[in-house]
């Protein structure tokens, strides 16, 4: 890959972070993540903390006081969405019963819904009326849904190979039930509905899996870096892209920097008398993407660094 196609990386924001006067590492955010239990198999959720902030706490909200545990996929629509959160199925009664919720919350849209990302259901003509029901997007739906009643709030979306389970979800056959249409159940022709005939759900916070030093933060589109600056010490780091071509540039937050105690494996280096960073590899998506990574501070009063090499894994 050359250099071009990394700037083509660009507008999903690469991130660094670095002090100008005295170099420190970028505080590395990390995203809260869910696994999602279902009867077809587990996926998991990375939530956007920073970009939807009062979307995530609504939802984690529902997952830490267990209301999303016994509840169903109610909805699914082909090449649109699967959704849940809303209604789960009483085994005493053989009835569908409406999720306990909490007063609606703002609309928060900024993320387009595109397959996989994961967004808040609301009434018609009520932006600021999701409560507890979600939806995976199944395909590309930003031409719909980012366009119409504000903007439908995606806080999330499937990482790994989730939507492996998401689309098997998808691909059960439908049924109107309690008065509820694209129902999705498994295994069922006709008569009474069971409990193995849903698609049951139980959610989870996920323990915080230890992040690398380096690695781009699809959510909030920075590239995160985990510095030792010699004498300086270590710290941790933001940047944001400011151009892509001719070459790629980006900038140090300095509200991100956090001065750190101890080392880590593949840490990023800087050298105040060349001003170069280097990056022993860069992680995207979960995976090294990159190696040798070499920034040159270019600007140290706007504290801008300009990429110089690097090597594709």
């Amino acid at each position: 890959m050359n250099r071009s196609s990394l700037a083509s990386m660009a507008p999903v924001k690469l991130c660094l972070v670095l002090a100008a006067s005295f170099l420190i590492s970028v505080q590395s955010a990390s995203a809260t993540t869910v696994r999602v239990i279902t009867s077809l198999g587990d996926f998991s959720i990375e939530l956007f903390d920073d970009v939807t902030p009062g979307t995530v706490a609504n939802f984690l909200n529902y997952v830490e006081s267990g209301r999303f545990n016994g509840t169903v996929i109610h909805r699914s629509v082909t090449n649109f969405i699967i959704q849940g959160g809303s209604f789960s199925f009483d085994t005493s009664t053989n009835n569908i019963e409406s999720v306990t919720t909490d007063a609606a919350i703002q609309n928060e849209f900024s993320v387009s819904n595109t397959r996989g990302t994961v967004a808040m259901a609301k009434l018609g003509g009520d932006p600021n009326s999701a409560t507890s029901g979600w939806f995976v997007n199944l395909a590309d739906n930003s031409g719909n849904l980012d366009a119409q009643n504000g903007g439908f709030t995606a806080f999330g979306r499937v990482i790994g190979d989730g939507m492996t389970i998401v689309d098997s979800i998808a691909a059960q056959p439908t049924f109107t039930l309690a008065g509820l249409t694209d129902f999705p159940l498994i295994g069922y022709d006709s008569g009474a509905v069971v409990t193995s005939n849903f698609v049951n759900i139980a959610i989870v916070v996920e323990e915080e899996p230890a992040l690398a030093p380096n690695y781009f933060d699809e959510a909030s589109g920075l590239l995160r870096v985990t510095v030792d600056a010699g004498t300086s010490g270590l710290a941790s780091m933001a940047f944001s892209i400011t151009a892509t071509e001719p070459r790629v540039v980006v900038q140090l937050d300095l509200s991100s920097v956090e001065v750190l105690t101890e080392t880590v494996d593949k840490i990023a280096t800087f050298d105040a008398a060349t001003g170069r960073l280097v990056l022993p590899e860069l992680v995207i998506s979960g995976a090294a993407a990159f190696r040798n990574l070499s920034f040159i501070l270019s600007d140290s009063e706007q504290l801008l660094f300009t990429l110089e090499s690097f090597e594709q894994i």
